[in-house]
């Protein structure tokens, strides 16, 4: 590494830790103090005049030192933030949140908990999504007549996982009929994932000689709503009030903004998914779109945990200013204790 990009990159590394411990922006005098290089005050003022020029660096007042914005975040994350363990203290802490409930074998509730330790444990927003399925396996679908025209439709995954839909066709079909369709779909679909279904239904519906043609119609052109199979309820948000309680999060427009995101939770769904697409173990966001770039802009980790062949997420929501790297060690640890629990 050259001279320059070395003395840049510890400048941006001083004012990141610096600036996530006190919270005050950090002068120059600081940086050549504490960047581990022989530099001057004055080139250091400079090297941060040009960051702050490049977007990396902010100042909130004209006397004062320079704080690192949501670009500066990014790259701190991305190229300088070191490993961290999780400490003794914290990994017995969690533990034994888990432990109270680890024995109750029943998911949902294991879910909602789970992110309440979390919110414990970090003081943030704690949130947890079941196993995403768009990476699980198909295994059968079952039609279920409910009487007259209205069907359940019950999908199942080799995970062991069941959802159900329910579908309205225009005229009523027989039972042979419509077991004669079940059974159709299972063969063609069966040992596919459930992305892979969306993507390519239609031209696997071609040519089919059997069933019944007006359920296979109401089935690809609701596809999207069929094998959409993530639910607000599979989505478990807590800590709201403790994150608010925090004196950057004050104001009730922004409140306003936070439990919003809390009750819709579509937002927290969509950002989730990134986590599974990207196939990290731990993915962090900063700012970006939305209410994730108000001001102040927000920042998920997020950890992947699995259920069979199923990945799903546990996350932490807060601002920019947080511990990264022990909020990164925390979140591998809480994805690695729900692993277990799917796996006992």
């Amino acid at each position: 590494m050259n001279k320059i990009l070395e003395r840049r990159d510890r400048i941006i590394d001083v004012v990141v830790s610096a600036f996530l411990e006190t919270g005050e922006p950090v002068s120059s005098g600081y940086v050549a103090a504490n960047c581990g290089i022989k530099v001057s005050s004055p080139t250091v003022r400079n090297s941060m005049k040009e960051l702050e020029e490049e977007g990396y660096l902010s100042k909130p007042h004209p006397s004062a030192g320079r704080i690192p914005t949501v670009k500066c975040y990014r790259y701190y994350v991305k190229h300088l933030m070191k490993d961290m363990n999780l400490a003794e203290d914290d990994f017995q802490y969690i533990s034994r949140l888990v432990k109270k409930v680890i024995r109750e074998n029943d998911a949902d509730f294991f879910m909602g908990h789970i992110a309440s330790v979390i919110s414990e444990v970090t003081d943030l927003i704690g949130v947890t999504m079941t196993p995403l399925f768009e990476r699980a396996i198909f295994d059968r679908l079952e039609i279920v007549n409910l009487g007259g025209s209205k069907y359940l439709l019950v999908i199942s995954l080799r995970s062991g996982l069941v959802k159900t839909i329910n579908l309205t066709v225009d005229h009523i079909i027989t039972r042979a009929k419509s077991e004669e369709t079940a059974r159709i779909l299972t063969t063609r679909l069966s040992g596919l994932s459930v992305s892979e279904i969306k993507r390519t239904l239609g031209n696997r519906m071609k040519g089919i000689s059997g069933g019944n043609r007006n359920l296979f119609d109401v089935i690809i052109n609701n596809q999207d709503q069929i094998f959409n199979l993530h639910e607000e309820k599979d989505i478990h948000v807590a800590g709201i009030s403790r994150f608010l309680s925090h004196s950057e999060m004050a104001g009730s427009e922004y409140s306003l903004k936070i439990v919003d995101l809390a009750e819709q939770k579509i937002e927290i769904a969509d950002a989730l998914k990134q986590t599974v697409l990207y196939d990290e173990d731990v993915n962090i966001n900063i700012g970006g779109n939305g209410v994730w770039g108000t001001n102040p802009p927000l920042s998920v980790i997020s950890a992947i945990y699995h259920s069979s062949d199923t990945p799903g997420v546990v996350a932490v929501i807060g601002p920019t200013r947080i511990q990264y790297p022990k909020l990164r060690a925390i979140m591998k640890y809480t994805a690695s204790i729900t692993s277990g629990f799917f796996s006992s």
